[in-house]
């Protein structure tokens, strides 16, 4: 049996673009119909506002260890603007959600997911900085999103080594390590058995991978 859907979450750098493209390639060797999709907050109309937020200036910025600025809507300045924010990204993602990963899969596609609401309810979580989102009910909701066979893939590594991997592109170290926490949690929350890549090369990272999958397999039948 076929997993229908793989999904990966962890910080940036730590190696989902990579190995969500060897195993889209490894299904097409396969003869599997795969689609690879990519889900990351803000989305719609979320990005809309985050835009004109940043055209008026009511953002807050977070600079990278080679001065390289990122603007966030500053949406974490109080409780009504928390609210607002979060649910306008709850009503952004569910379209994208739909269209994206259940008419593939409806059909009868593979997907993998290189980023999915695990990503969005971090990214959410950073916007209004509050690491309490990942309790809250939309979060919930948002996770009932991820069917039940679905094969999750958390892919972790620390500063240090996404520092050396993605140079002046790298994160700002406190947008990583508020991303690490949450997807730790979201990992333990899960149940999910995490990668760090950190010390691990390509083919060492993908062969557990493919160790993963053949498990889940097995598991469903």
């Amino acid at each position: 049996m076929v997993q229908r859907l793989i999904a990966f979450f962890g910080a940036d750098g730590t190696g989902k673009t990579t190995h969500a493209d060897l195993l889209v390639a490894y299904f097409q060797s396969h003869n599997v119909k795969v689609r690879k999709v990519w889900i990351r907050s803000p989305h719609t109309l979320a990005y809309i506002v985050s835009v004109f937020f940043e055209k008026i200036n009511f953002c807050r910025l977070v600079t990278n260890p080679f001065g390289k600025k990122k603007k966030y809507p500053a949406v974490h300045l109080n409780r009504l603007l928390r609210f607002f924010w979060s649910l306008l990204e709850f009503l952004s993602v569910i379209p994208v959600i739909l269209i994206r990963i259940y008419i593939p899969l409806l059909f009868g596609y593979t997907v993998v997911a290189e980023r999915y609401v695990a990503d969005t309810i971090v990214t959410i979580a950073y916007y209004i900085n509050d690491l309490g989102f990942l309790k809250s009910l939309t979060a919930r909701i948002l996770l009932c999103f991820i069917p039940e066979n679905t094969l999750l893939i958390h892919l972790d590594s620390d500063y240090s080594t996404l520092l050396m991997r993605r140079s002046s592109r790298v994160e700002a170290q406190d947008f990583i390590e508020f991303q690490r926490k949450g997807y730790n949690q979201i990992g333990d929350m899960l149940k999910v058995t995490l990668i760090d890549t950190s010390n691990i090369n390509i083919e060492q990272t993908f062969s557990r991978i493919l160790d993963k999958l053949e498990l889940n397999k097995v598991g469903q039948r």
